[in-house]
């Protein structure tokens, strides 16, 4: 059985096709078929006759092989987000047996809260510990000082505006501006009398605040603004000072002595070139992290976490030896793999893995100021799990269950 086949080689100028009449074999007009028979001779020939073109031609064929090439192994990463959680620890942790606390506030009678002062200690909550109305393991006084008001001052601002005839036109605004000052403070001791924190500022005296009346076209009109709300205003300035030097004094005692619950958002580096012969299994890694990861909990060990996360670092591992070479392309796909497991042995509670792959990291040289950032978060939370004698962030707190020292 013979076999045919069309020929077309394209190049600059030239197209040729099997015309039987361009090599003489016979003087037909139409387009034949070629035979396998004549296919080598006839290449022989057009080669024999234009050696120059088919340089050009093979070296056209051999670029355009090795773009294409190039182009499938691109490695483009590209940020993927995830959400996980965990326990804070405290910056100084307490005893351990000290679980329970409870809140005294002492506020100046001029600040004019009169009997809201008691239900100003819903404000504080220390969470992983437990509030009490009795003694606690730690009493937290806070004390709010009286507003002092420094001086008052009447301003004057001055509007300069042009008129059609470009003349200048000056109008004069006035207001009452009040500078005064707030103190706040807070002392802290356990049910044996010992202090545990001493005097911590929520406000200075030394730091001046100003408070500005609504601007009117006179200075009397100001003042008699100012006098006539004077109470009111200074209530305002009493609920708004007194609210954020418990706000401050809350966030203070979570960070110091809580045990609060995280939840953070980070990223992985992904490849996403699905032309790359590593698409397929890096989309997989993904999955399979982001379907590990959302199991995980702040008051549950990370015991199924882990079962889910080892073919995702498995994975991981093995693209750091199947592309071990110095072209960026390997660089960046060791990066990403070494960036991915410090953020996976992060986040499973294990620093000391987190900081040898940081390393690596540092050492790929690809983006190595990463590599120095995440060993910098791997060595704080190994200074925070053995302050706290813990081995991991994952766990419950039943605070219900905590009884006060003195029943």
């Amino acid at each position: 059985m013979i076999q045919y086949f069309n020929i077309y080689l394209f190049a600059p100028e030239v197209s040729l096709f099997s015309k039987a009449s361009h090599f003489g074999l016979n003087s037909c007009r139409e387009e034949q078929f070629l035979s396998s028979g004549n296919v080598i001779s006839l290449l022989q020939q057009f080669v024999s006759q234009n050696p120059i073109l088919m340089k050009k031609l093979v070296l056209i064929l051999c670029t355009s092989l090795s773009f294409a090439s190039a182009f499938a192994q691109r490695v483009d990463l590209d940020r993927f987000n995830f959400t996980a959680s965990f326990r804070d620890f405290p910056n100084e942790p307490l005893p351990n047996e000290y679980k329970t606390f409870n809140v005294r506030i002492e506020a100046s009678p001029s600040l004019g809260l009169g009997y809201s002062a008691a239900n100003l200690e819903n404000l504080i909550n220390i969470e992983g510990l437990k509030k009490v109305t009795g003694t606690g393991h730690i009493t937290i006084l806070a004390m709010l000082d009286d507003i002092v008001i420094e001086k008052t001052e009447t301003k004057e601002r001055v509007q300069v505006t042009k008129d059609k005839n470009n003349v200048e036109i000056s109008k004069s605004f006035f207001s009452t501006e009040m500078t005064y000052s707030f103190s706040a403070r807070a002392t802290i001791y356990d049910y044996k009398g010992s202090t545990v924190t001493s005097n911590y500022i929520l406000f200075d005296r030394e730091n001046k605040r100003t408070y500005k009346t609504p601007e009117f076209s006179n200075p009397v009109d100001a003042a008699n603004n100012f006098n006539n709300k004077a109470l009111e205003t200074r209530s305002n300035l009493a609920k708004q000072l007194v609210n954020g030097a418990l706000s401050n004094l809350n966030s203070y005692l979570n960070t110091t002595y809580g045990y609060s619950i995280q939840k953070v958002n980070d990223i992985f580096w992904v490849l996403n070139n699905k032309k790359h012969p590593e698409y397929g299994e890096q989309q997989k890694a993904w999955n399979n992290f982001k379907n590990a990861i959302v199991l995980m909990s702040p008051d549950e060990p990370l015991d199924k976490v882990k079962e889910k996360l080892k073919p995702v670092i498995a994975y991981y591992d093995k693209v750091k030896t199947l592309y071990p070479g110095s072209d960026k392309e390997a660089r960046k796909l060791r990066y990403a793999s070494y960036y991915n497991l410090a953020k996976i042995y992060l986040y499973l509670d294990d620093p000391t893995a987190a900081m040898r792959e940081a390393d690596a990291l540092a050492m790929n040289d690809y983006d190595e100021s990463d590599g120095r950032n995440l060993r910098a978060v791997a060595e704080s939370l190994d200074e925070q799990l053995k302050k706290n004698n813990a081995s991991t962030r994952h766990f419950p707190v039943v605070s219900s269950s905590f009884q006060p020292p003195i029943k």
